[in-house]
């Protein structure tokens, strides 16, 4: 039998806060090298570390990149991921871990371990997003957000974050929504141009652990669902939230527009965040990637 070679990228900022109890990841270390993977534990130590481990594994050969940590942690993983035939597992650590909410994953590490033991997989396909001026790109799992929740990302304090987890989101959110000014900006797709003050890019319908804006976006399809929103009115968000946070923002409702595409380009001053992490300011196009993944699921 074939031993897996797998690498742990382990983050050990996150899961940090008093919420959430965790085992130490060198339990989960000896516990996945009991059930037969020869795994080496790397932490990260900054920024981009995550992406340089990652991509160092996948053009070694190692089987399995796994990672311990929340989605921002994945994202920074997916960097390097992408184009290597290495899969990917997860180990949720973070604050929201929406990504493993989204594909049926528990939450418990020690239950998360069993799953990337057996090893059974599922394609799943990336968005990416480019920033024109720069010509970078950055892929994602879950959504790029442009606008509005890209501001409230930018205002969440770190050191909140770590004390109370997701609840810091709301906290931001609803204080900036108080003296929000909105900055309009333009998303074309497939030859339609609205103007909005708020859009997702959805490659999953999970948003942010407790709200549903894309609910008909999957991850295993090539394509996004994208939601548009063209309110300036501070209460008309909060009337659209509350739908969000129980059965989806509705797509009958007046300012309220859903896409599905390939491909889609947004310009003006908007800020852009994917996968909850600030990536820069438009203009941007964001596209589906020719490159898939696997990523290790439940059986």
């Amino acid at each position: 039998m074939t031993t897996r070679k797998a690498i742990l990228i382990s983050n050990p900022k996150t899961g940090r806060y008093a919420s959430r109890r965790l085992p130490p990841i060198e339990d989960i270390y000896s516990q996945l090298s009991s059930e037969g993977l020869e795994l080496e534990l790397v932490a990260t130590r900054g920024p981009g570390d995550a992406t340089r481990i990652a991509a160092d594994a996948g053009r070694k050969g190692v089987c399995d990149v796994i990672v311990s940590g929340g989605d921002g942690t994945i994202n920074e993983a997916l960097q390097g991921l992408v184009g290597t035939p290495a899969r990917l597992g997860i180990l949720p650590r973070g604050t929201a871990n929406v990504l493993a909410c989204e594909l049926g994953l528990p939450l418990d590490c020690r239950r998360a371990a069993s799953v990337i033991a057996h090893g059974k997989t599922r394609r799943v396909h990336v968005g990416c997003a480019v920033n024109e001026t720069s010509g970078l790109k950055r892929y994602f799992l879950l959504m790029a957000g442009i606008g509005l929740d890209a501001s409230v990302v930018r205002r969440v304090h770190p050191g909140l974050k770590k004390r109370i987890g997701k609840a810091a989101f709301w906290m931001s959110g609803l204080s900036h929504l108080a003296d929000w000014k909105p900055a309009p900006f333009k998303i074309e797709v497939d030859g339609q141009c609205l103007t909005a003050t708020f859009a997702t890019v959805g490659k999953a319908a999970s948003y942010g652990g407790d709200l549903t804006v894309t609910p008909h976006a999957q991850l295993d399809q090539p394509d996004f669902e994208i939601c548009i929103i063209e309110t300036h009115s501070r209460l008309r968000y909060l009337y659209l939230l509350s739908h969000a946070m129980r059965r989806g923002v509705p797509p009958d409702r007046r300012g309220v527009h859903f896409l599905r595409a390939t491909r889609a380009r947004a310009t003006g001053e908007a800020a852009v965040q994917v996968d909850g992490e600030l990536i820069g300011n438009l203009p941007m196009t964001f596209e589906i990637a020719p490159e898939s993944i696997q990523v290790i699921v439940p059986q």
